[in-house]
């Protein structure tokens, strides 16, 4: 299995095919199998990357609380610079989306083009309705540090409308890294991709399940608003991560973008 070392901890990744560069960041937690679908569709057409970020899976642990963000963010270049990749599209889901924003807002001139999946580009509280938000999800952090056996339990009882995302994230969730996923939430709630978003011209994908949290799609509607630019995408009958719930229809959303975009 393949690991590259960065600043002494092992992240383990996978490429598949050949072509232009395909990033794709998992979902909180959830580790890089979670793309075992997009993986096998996008690899006859690109070169596909995934990787199991700090504190997740295979990779090594997170040490310390400070910079999580940047540092996961910036293990996506290394890899990138290791694998000779100059410029790639970026796909990230959830937490990923975040990550997959924050690399595009360092390193614009790496991003040939940007798809972020039920996700959120500006959760500062600026209204009542988002500081709720905000609060909430600091908030349940702490569910982060639940047995994995109860956490379990929740996931196929929230996702027994997807079988498939519903095995898959009971597995995810009952691997022992509850304080890598406690430190990685806090670290990923307040953040404001906006400005960077609209300074810069890389094309620009929002996918979101019509049921994900409603919070979610007034993300997405407001991310359109302030970027216009944006292609927004509803995706009936599925929730966050949407590459897992419904990945028949989340392949042709991104494929037919990874077409334009080419």
């Amino acid at each position: 299995m393949p690991f590259l070392d960065i600043d002494g901890t092992p992240i383990y990744y996978e490429t598949h095919g050949d072509g232009p560069a395909l990033v794709l960041i998992h979902a909180i937690s959830s580790g890089s199998d979670m793309w075992r679908a997009q993986v096998d569709h996008f690899s006859a057409t690109h070169r596909v990357v995934v990787f199991d970020a700090r504190g997740v899976h295979r990779s090594g642990p997170i040490t310390g609380w400070r910079h999580i963000r940047s540092r996961i963010a910036g293990d996506v270049t290394i890899l990138l610079d290791h694998l000779g990749i100059a410029r790639a599209t970026v796909c990230g889901v959830s937490f990923g989306g975040v990550i997959a924003q924050h690399v595009a807002a360092r390193h614009p001139d790496r991003i040939r083009a940007l798809a972020i999946v039920d996700t959120y580009s500006d959760s500062r509280p600026t209204t009542v309705g988002k500081a709720a938000w905000l609060a909430s999800v600091y908030l349940g952090s702490v569910s982060n540090l639940l047995p994995g056996r109860l956490l379990a339990d929740i996931m196929r009882k929230q996702y027994a409308r997807w079988p498939t995302a519903a095995r898959y994230l009971a597995e995810a969730v009952r691997r022992p890294r509850a304080w890598d996923g406690f430190k990685t939430r806090n670290a990923i709630n307040l953040v404001n991709y906006l400005p960077a978003h609209a300074a810069a011209d890389y094309p620009l994908l929002a996918v979101v399940g019509t049921e994900s949290w409603p919070r979610s799609m007034t993300f997405m509607d407001e991310l359109k608003r302030a970027v216009p630019r944006t292609e927004l995408v509803r995706v009936p009958d599925s929730n966050d991560p949407t590459p897992l719930c419904r990945p028949e229809a989340f392949n042709r959303i991104l494929g037919d973008f990874l077409g334009r975009v080419a």
